[in-house]
């Protein structure tokens, strides 16, 4: 009675697109204001994402099907999975080889060894995007745009659905889009998701860019003019 009354439905509504992505637009909502969004979406949603994780292995053990595109390895290997949440190592590569100012490159030289195994809180905290108002709209969008991309390629048949295996979360990009999916279709989704982060960011962190060079130059003006 309770599988049929409570859980079945829950189950259905937490397997679609629609739920998914409000999912991802609360988490990183949540992140903007310094709250971990991951573990408080996690709090609620894990029991159902974990369920279409289970029902996948055993479908895939058993016939080499996958029932479910959301799962819980859906969520962690393709938002997670790519450099922490929000997919922030698309950002570290977008300071390293296209961004000139110095506090860019420094906390991005800080974040990319944490953050090829999927932990951003030094580009969280030290870009920052918690509370800054010029990042919010990639934040929130290039999550949302992945997550809708991956789906469709998903549940299109172009790249096979994450089949229920547990791959850790500190395993980095690519390499666990081929363990999720058993495919390295799996992988090639990530690096094109990659590169959509990459030119969602590009425009704003160009502009953050422009700004932080204005400011050092000043300083340095400031500095010589001092020392004179």
């Amino acid at each position: 009675v309770i599988y049929n009354a409570v859980q079945a439905p829950l189950i259905g509504l937490g397997s679609g697109i629609v739920p998914t992505l409000i999912a991802i637009f609360v988490t990183q909502i949540l992140w903007f204001f310094g709250l971990h969004g991951q573990i408080i979406i996690n709090s609620v949603m894990d029991p159902i994402w974990n369920t279409l994780s289970l029902e996948n292995l055993n479908a895939y053990t058993k016939t080499g099907e996958v029932p479910h595109v959301v799962s819980k390895q859906f969520i962690e290997i393709y938002t997670v999975g790519m450099g922490g949440t929000g997919m922030t190592l698309a950002v570290i590569f977008a300071i390293l080889l296209f961004m000139k100012s110095k506090q860019m490159k420094q906390v991005a030289k800080l974040g990319l060894g944490p953050g090829i195994f999927n932990v951003n809180e030094p580009i969280i905290f030290g870009l920052p995007v918690v509370m800054n108002p010029l990042v919010i709209v990639p934040w929130i969008l290039a999550p949302m745009v992945v997550t809708l991309v991956t789906y469709l390629a998903m549940s299109s048949g172009l790249v096979p659905p994450p089949n229920g295996v547990a791959v850790p979360w500190t395993v980095p990009i690519f390499i666990n889009g081929i363990m999720a999916t058993n495919s390295l279709a799996g992988g090639l989704l990530q690096v094109v998701n990659f590169l959509i982060v990459l030119v969602i960011w590009f425009p704003f962190l160009k502009f953050i860019d422009r700004m932080n060079l204005q400011k050092e130059r000043e300083e340095e003006q400031a500095a010589t003019k001092s020392a004179s």
